[in-house]
């Protein structure tokens, strides 16, 4: 069984390559859509059940290894993780420390996207050393917004200063503003964290209908973004 595969759909806009090191998430965000895909569409709550704890893969260093030592010599990225994420707050993290030891032995290009703030700290000394990129998502500006879609996610303080320690370090950053659930607030951050961040992607709320003009937000933050290393999902992109 191969654990770094090729993402599908809007995921490959993010990257070519993928590993998934852990099996649910804690974070419990409302808009997350992997409960309701297989082989994670658990009964008969299938949401409740997948944020209800995160656990490492069944044997995923072994599979990581034995995947990481066929790779050796690309140069497509491997993002951690599309359907978890690798730095749970409050647990024990040390399978996506032990991951990153194993694809740096390899040589691999890594991005890591992550709503686990400072959790992730510790490894960066890590991630510097193996010239991998260290990513967060932030989707608002106002903590009691962020606890209402995000309720066990790391605060936005706890995100902000993260991404600005790595920045500090010199590690390649990047912002992911997905879902736009406020467009001011998805605005004020790009503002506000223009000089830490290296890159920015943004997507609009597709698993949940809201009342935004698109075609609105798509000219402010394009504006906005003017200059600045980014990307636009498709579904945004869209509404050009």
């Amino acid at each position: 069984m191969s654990v770094i595969y090729e993402p599908k759909g809007a995921a490959r806009e993010y990257s070519e390559l993928a590993c998934n090191l852990y099996i649910g998430c804690e974070h419990g965000c409302k808009y997350c859509y992997v409960p309701g895909i297989p082989p994670y569409k658990y009964k008969p709550n299938p949401r409740d059940t997948f944020h209800s704890k995160s656990e490492p893969r069944k044997d995923i260093l072994k599979l990581v290894e034995k995947d990481a030592s066929k790779l050796k010599g690309t140069e497509k990225e491997i993002l951690l993780c599309f359907t978890c994420d690798p730095y749970q707050v409050g647990r024990d993290n040390s399978v996506t420390t032990q991951a990153l030891e194993i694809f740096r032995f390899y040589g691999l290009n890594i991005q890591i996207l992550t709503k686990g703030g400072k959790a992730a700290i510790m490894d960066f000394p890590l991630i510097q050393s193996m010239g991998a990129k260290f990513a967060t998502t932030l989707c608002f500006t106002d903590d009691v917004t962020r606890q209402e879609w995000e309720p066990k996610a790391a605060s936005v303080a706890d995100r902000i200063e993260s991404i600005k320690y790595a920045h500090f370090m010199g590690i390649d950053t990047w912002v992911s503003i997905e879902p736009v659930i406020d467009p001011a607030q998805a605005l004020q951050l790009i503002e506000s964290l223009s000089n830490e961040v290296d890159f920015w992607k943004v997507g609009k709320l597709n698993h949940v209908t809201n009342d935004t003009d698109w075609g609105q937000f798509y000219r402010d933050v394009t504006k906005l973004l003017e200059g600045k290393p980014h990307m636009i999902k498709d579904a945004l992109l869209a509404y050009k």
